[in-house]
């Protein structure tokens, strides 16, 4: 899932009164995460985890993260018999 805007989750975290520390403990993952998204130096997460911030922060579904559109396309070379 990818981070609308880093802003808008600095904004809800500190509204809710979470730390990066707080958190990380309340969503079960690395305080570093939590950092890397405030901070910008990250944009995605798993879908579980976003789902998990989005709550732990009561945040509407949705408003904090959207799902990330992979442009990978893979061929698969197929055995001529």
């Amino acid at each position: 899932m990818k981070l609308i805007a880093k802003e808008a989750f600095a904004q809800y975290m500190s509204h809710r009164g979470f730390t990066v520390r707080t958190l990380a403990a309340k969503v079960g993952c690395s305080p570093a995460l939590i950092g890397h998204l405030r901070s910008g130096e990250r944009n995605t997460c798993k879908p579980e985890t976003a789902r998990k911030i989005e709550k732990a922060l009561d945040a509407p579904i949705g408003s904090l993260f959207l799902p990330k559109v992979s442009k990978v396309s893979r061929e698969v070379s197929r055995a001529v018999a």
